[in-house]
């Protein structure tokens, strides 16, 4: 049961981290400002993938 607790407070820290970028990444974006780089070492899609997708089928 103790490792299940924990494993959810480590849950919560990595949303609770994601949540604040998000949060920041709304201001800047709102105010006119650079915004902050994507966190990396949480999943993320950049598109690369569907992209050469669409390229091999289109050759």
């Amino acid at each position: 049961m103790k490792w299940i607790n924990l494993t959810l407070a480590v849950l919560l820290l990595v949303l609770a981290r994601k949540l604040l970028w998000c949060v920041r990444w709304l201001w800047r974006y709102y105010h006119g400002r650079e915004v902050p780089p994507p966190i990396g070492w949480l999943p993320g899609r950049s598109g690369e993938g569907f992209a050469a997708h669409i390229q091999r089928t289109e050759e």
